[in-house]
This record gives C-alpha cells, structure tokens and sequence, in this order.
C-alpha cells in the first residue's frame, strides 16, 4: 500500500478544489492556500503547468497513485481500441479498490485498499489483495462472509449518500457485488471536474 507523506486533504487547499467532496477537507474553513504565502494570488499556469496539474489531480483523488503505477495505465490505455482518455478513466475504474468504494463497501479510496489487503474481498469466490487487480466484466466480488459483521462496512452502507454508478449490480442482503458492463466517463464519475485529456497531452511524445 502506497504510504501517504502528506495529509490527505493538503492537495485540496493548494488546487482550490475539494477533489473527494468531502466533509472533512480543510479547505470548506480555510478556503485559500496552505502556509504563510496561502492568500496571494495564485499565478497563471503554463501549458505545462496545467496538464501537469491534471496529471497529479487524477494520480491522487484515485488514493494517491504512484507514477509507475499511473504510467502504466496509461501505457495499456494507449494499446486498446478508442479514446486514450476515456481508456485511461475505464482502466482506473475497472481497479478492484474503485469498485470496492464505488459499491459503497468502503467510505473511501484508502479504506477500500485496506479492505483489501486485510482479506476481506474475495473475486469470483478466490481472495484477492491485490488492490490493482483489474477486473472483468461479470465478475463478481463479495465481502468474506466472516467479515461481513465488519462495523467499518455497516457504517459505510448506512452512511453512504450517493447512488451506486449502473455498472455494478449490488445484492445488499448478501453484500455480493458484479461488474455488470464497461465504466463510462460521464460528468458524474467525479465530484470535481477532471480533464483526462490533459493527462493524456502530459504523457504524449514521452512513452
């Protein structure tokens, strides 16, 4: 698991933006930049600044990527069929630790991965802790039926607020959960605006 070196919501206050629409992020009482030089006026990005932002806001709203990990979703994206960008969206919404959070299993991104690495996912009836894993349509995942009394998930499932996005089937009763079709990009993917097309400039002519 990628260890965080810097607190969670530091990226929030520097961008502007409240990238997980969370309660907890600093910048809803502080809304400027974090230290002595937060409330000057920011300067006007370059090009290169501006697709490089893109880049590192994709990286950490999905827990914080590595680059290595990031470069290769990209390197995939680039070998399939249609829009890199939309590809690259897919791919990182195809991850287990995603669809994990997206079916409301865990509160966030970095729950979902503990989750995971703890055991409690099993894929098609087979543990998995990989959090990477990518996952194939009809698959199928489930919370280990030991785990099920997980006050973690309990409260995840009761205090979730948004609707599960339609390409996962979920049976509550027996928190079992199926990629049903392909994820879509669509202006709901993200509470924030994202601009994959920028990740997608950022990498070109480099890979």
């Amino acid at each position: 698991m990628n260890r965080r070196k810097v607190p969670k919501f530091k990226f929030d206050r520097r961008i502007g933006e409240n990238i997980w629409n969370s309660r907890r992020s600093s910048l809803n009482k502080r809304n400027y930049g974090s230290g002595q030089h937060g409330n000057k006026p920011k300067k006007r990005l370059t090009d290169y600044g501006i697709r490089l932002l893109a880049k590192q806001k994709m990286k950490i709203y999905y827990s914080n990527l590595t680059e290595s990990k990031f470069k290769k979703v990209y390197i995939k994206a680039l070998k399939l069929n249609g829009n890199v960008a939309l590809n690259i969206v897919r791919l990182l919404e195809m991850r287990l630790d995603v669809l994990v959070h997206r079916a409301k299993l865990a509160p966030s991104f970095r729950a979902a991965r503990q989750l995971i690495n703890h055991g409690y996912i099993l894929v098609n009836n087979k543990e998995v802790n990989i959090c990477s894993h990518e996952c194939n349509v009809g698959d199928v995942f489930r919370i280990r039926p030991k785990c099920i009394n997980s006050m973690l998930i309990k409260q995840s499932i009761l205090n979730s607020e948004s609707d599960v996005p339609k390409h996962i089937e979920c049976c509550y009763r027996y928190l079992t959960f199926k990629l049903i079709k392909t994820p879509k990009y669509t202006n709901k993917t993200y509470p924030v605006t994202m601009n994959p097309e920028s990740v997608v400039e950022f990498y070109s002519g480099r890979y």
